[in-house]
Formats: C-alpha cells, structure tokens, sequence
C-alpha cells in the first residue's frame, strides 16, 4: 500500500465503531507484506476479527519482540476510546519508529498504530 492508501485506512480505522468484515480485509492486506513468516490473507483476517489476543498474535507475526502498550478507561458505553502504542523497545524514548492509534476498541486502535508505523516507514523511517 502506498502512503495516500496507509493514511485513508489509518483514518478508517481511528473512526469505526467496530472492526468489520471489509476493514478487516483491508487491515489483512496492510499486514501482508509484513509479516516474516508469511499467513494466507485468509488467516490473517481471521484473526483480526477474533479477539483482541487473537489480533496480537497477528500482529505480532509482522512485529515479533515490539512493544505494545493500551491505555484507555473502563466504561460501561460504547464510545470509549483506546490508545495503542506499538514500539521497538520499551528502553529509552529514541525509538526511531514509534507507532500510536486511538480508536473505540483495542484491535481497531491496535491496527491503527501498525498503519501508522507503516507510514512512517514508507516516509522513508527506519
């Protein structure tokens, strides 16, 4: 994907109200040439609309070892917002590549973060 696509889904992502059957594509496609070991694209979607663990395995299959992080509040609405960041290491702030997502729930927030890491990989960081 290129940046203009990255930046469109990373917008689609922090505004959902759930993780969808299409955005899940879309996210499994994003995640595709990432991954080390590569998954069907079949899978990967899977796993994003599984759970929130499920979606880390995921992830973590593009990002092995990198740091993740949530911060959000217990709330009985749906309008709760989650930040994910998705870094390095968790040493020092001189990450190079850091990634951050705010959304309504951890995965979508969590997915947001690796789009943002992809953009700033393809600005040219890390």
């Amino acid at each position: 994907m290129d940046s203009n696509a990255l930046t469109a889904l990373r917008e689609r992502l922090e505004s959902a109200a759930t993780l969808d059957d299409a955005l899940a594509g879309d996210a499994a496609a994003m995640l595709s040439d990432g991954f080390r070991e590569p998954i069907a694209p079949e899978a990967t979607k899977t796993g994003l609309l599984g759970s929130a663990e499920s979606a880390i395995r995921v992830v973590g299959h593009a990002y092995p070892g990198w740091a993740l992080s949530f911060d959000g509040h217990a709330s009985p609405r749906d309008n709760t917002k989650w930040r994910c960041t998705l870094r390095e290491s968790r040493g020092p702030d001189d990450d190079q590549i850091v990634g951050i997502g705010n959304a309504n729930s951890m995965r979508l927030a969590l997915l947001a973060a690796v789009a943002h890491i992809k953009i700033m990989h393809a600005a040219g960081y890390g």
